[in-house]
């Protein structure tokens, strides 16, 4: 009986064991998988919402490059500068091309302050669980001492999580369900070639002998 309730035990103690070595190794590291919602704002107020399952803490371009974006990124060796979004700035080999000071021109990054309510420029480039973040490009005041405060913040207020990922949800529908403009051409067509058969089919009838 004794050695039945042991080989129990030690069956108990094996499973355990595997059950901890099956645990993801981002727990191991003090991360954890969470979401983080992030807006991406382009000249003239285009948005670009997504929300996205990402393990963190991690850093904001690695946040970024969950997006699908296409991303233009300089590697300095002791960090990382994003350059360009969807071409919009600048190639990897002149990262700063947009800024011939006294003009400057770039991609800041910005949190938003749930206790302020409003978004803020921060060093601090660490993406957590929950947070909202923001890639606005703008112009920077370089007649201020560095780091230049940027002249402008993402048009969007009373921001939440839910708020950025219900915006990505309808733009998705909206790609989904509008017709792309060849489509429209299309449909057009079809119904002009169905209303001309109709028109020779009535008149065909209406030339027959009674």
């Amino acid at each position: 009986m004794r050695s039945i309730l042991r080989s129990h035990r030690l069956a108990a103690m094996l499973i355990a064991i595997a059950i901890l070595a099956l645990l993801p190794a981002a727990t191991a590291s003090g991360q954890d998988t969470g979401t983080v919602a992030q807006l991406i704002e382009f000249p003239g107020g285009e948005l670009k919402p997504f929300c996205r399952d990402l393990e963190t803490p991690t850093d904001n371009i690695t946040a970024l490059k969950a997006t699908g974006l296409d991303l233009t990124i300089k590697d300095w060796g002791w960090g990382l500068t994003l350059c360009a979004i969807e071409g919009l700035g600048c190639p990897e080999e002149s990262c700063f091309c947009k800024c011939p000071l006294p003009e400057c021109e770039q991609w800041t990054f910005f949190r938003w302050n749930k206790a302020s309510q409003a978004w803020e420029t921060t060093e601090d480039t660490t993406v957590r669980t929950g947070d909202v973040v923001a890639w606005l490009w703008t112009e920077l005041d370089t007649t201020v001492d560095y780091p230049w405060p940027p002249a402008e913040t993402p048009s969007l207020e009373n921001v939440t999580l839910n708020k950025i990922c219900e915006l990505e949800e309808e733009q998705r529908l909206l790609r989904e369900f509008v017709p792309e403009p060849g489509t429209f051409l299309l449909l057009g067509g079809g119904m002009a070639g169905l209303a001309g058969y109709a028109t020779l089919k009535l008149g065909s009838s209406s030339n027959r002998p009674v």
